[in-house]
């Protein structure tokens, strides 16, 4: 049986880096593309449950030739992405991580460009320090010449390693 208050904790905290980094694939009907995730600015704080934050900043960078007819970017400049960790329980061996207002933009070589948008989630360890979340992202704007009816979702899975843990 458990006694007392558990408390949540991010450490250090509050966590700032404008250096983390990871991986994101993206999944579309040209193919599968693994990417590096570089310049990750993430900024964490404890909460009564675990963590919260943004991220306001971050490049994809050496995709695979699998997406070479796109190009793709994580749109950040108008809002930071929001992150959420929340252990299922004080003390529980893993939680939640979401991440809303993800918006990732994709070029297409016809001159097309399309804004997917919406929310990735996954499951996170208690003490964990890599994040990772992932979904299909419903195509929220068509910018520009070009069409985005090659594929209506994209999908989005990314992962990124901080030197931040989150415990619960």
């Amino acid at each position: 049986m458990l006694t007392g208050s558990s408390h949540a904790a991010v450490s250090p905290n509050p966590y700032s880096s404008a250096t983390d980094t990871g991986v994101v694939t993206l999944t579309t009907s040209f193919g599968i593309s693994r990417c590096t995730v570089s310049g990750v600015n993430l900024a964490l704080a404890s909460t009564s449950s675990g963590a919260a934050g943004s991220i306001s900043a971050l490049a994809f960078s050496t995709c695979g030739v699998e997406f070479s007819t796109v190009d793709a970017s994580l749109v950040t400049g108008t809002a930071p992405i929001d992150v959420a960790i929340v252990g299922d329980a004080p003390g529980s061996g893993s939680g939640t991580v979401t991440m809303t207002d993800v918006r990732v933009l994709v070029r297409h070589i016809t001159g097309g460009q399309c804004l997917y948008a919406g929310t990735l989630s996954g499951r996170v360890a208690n003490g964990a320090s890599t994040l990772t979340v992932g979904t299909g992202l419903r195509l929220f704007r068509h910018l520009g010449a070009g069409g985005c009816t090659v594929f209506s979702t994209l999908g989005v899975t990314l992962s990124i390693a901080t030197g931040a843990t989150v415990t619960w």
